[in-house]
């Protein structure tokens, strides 16, 4: 076995005070990266205020790796989703000149409650061995449950076909937040069950992905859109992969489970929207909205 095998794999996460989760996210990788058999770890941090780097840093002290410590981006960087990206940049730079490069997978992981839970190894294992059975699979992204979540990073013909936080911030004068956000956030997070095959995407994440890292290392996160608006890093990450005839799938069988704070929540709406939630709801255990994607690849 060499190192640009399968069986190697760079776990990268960015993180910004995320103390309260990190054991049980770091209990996560620790069990899937046991799945390869070489494996490093590079976490980059920027803006912290609590134990977030202590925390990995000692973690970090028996295994292979690096925490990369970027102190304080805020002065550099004004918008989050440029400073998250320039952090996901740096992971890869590191790689890039390191031996680490000719490592077969680079997984990227959020650090935060989105991987508090545990993930299923096997399910892990199933997604991986999927990615490495044909050569133009560039990269699988974990379902959710109870629902989909991540709709900012999701690119698909008709799922996602565009920037939802776009469409709310430019709805119209007389379209208030709450059905704006209703039609293009809530709208899209369906349930996937994990029986549903893998569904092509142009872009995806949900706090889990495994890349082949030769896709990977030629592309770069980028918090802006072409008009100076925060976008998901993902997206430009995802599509550079795309145009070089890579293809991204999100994986149902594997999962996360979503934040609370991403889902729908009913306190946060009032009676008609709260009837809207429950009709849609009842109408999705009727026609799954997952079975209209199956046709859409």
């Amino acid at each position: 076995m060499t190192a640009s095998s399968p069986d190697s794999a760079v776990f990268v996460g960015t993180a910004r005070n995320c103390a309260r989760w990190l054991p049980a996210v770091l209990e996560n990788l620790s069990r899937l990266s046991q799945l390869y058999a070489r494996s490093a770890f590079l976490f980059a941090v920027s803006d912290s205020t609590d134990s977030t780097v202590a925390l990995l840093q000692d973690w970090m002290t028996d295994r292979t790796g690096r925490v990369i410590d970027l102190g304080d981006l805020t002065r550099q960087f004004e918008l989050r989703t440029q400073r998250i990206a320039h952090a996901r940049n740096a992971c890869l730079d590191e790689i890039r000149t390191s031996p680490w490069s000719g490592y077969g997978r680079l997984v990227v992981a959020d650090m935060d409650d989105v991987l508090a839970a545990p993930v299923d190894a096997e399910a892990f294992a199933r997604a991986s061995a999927w990615l490495a059975a044909t050569a133009d699979r560039a990269a699988v992204f974990a379902g959710a449950a109870p629902r989909y979540y991540d709709i900012w990073a999701l690119r698909h013909p008709t799922w996602s076909p565009h920037d939802c936080w776009h469409r709310i911030w430019g709805r119209p004068v007389r379209e208030s937040f709450e059905a704006a956000k209703f039609r293009e956030v809530f709208a899209r997070q369906i349930v996937l069950p994990r029986q549903v095959p893998p569904i092509e995407v142009r872009s995806a994440f949900g706090g889990l992905g495994v890349y082949r890292m030769s896709y990977a290392l030629n592309s770069a996160y980028v918090g802006l859109d072409g008009q100076g608006r925060e976008t998901s890093e993902h997206v430009a990450f995802n599509e550079t992969i795309g145009r070089a005839g890579g293809r991204l799938h999100v994986f149902p069988d594997l999962q996360v489970r979503a934040p609370q704070q991403h889902l729908y929540s009913a306190d946060e709406f009032d009676f008609r929207w709260r009837v809207a939630m429950r009709l849609r709801e009842a109408a999705e255990r009727y026609r799954p909205a997952w079975r209209r994607l199956q046709y859409c690849r």
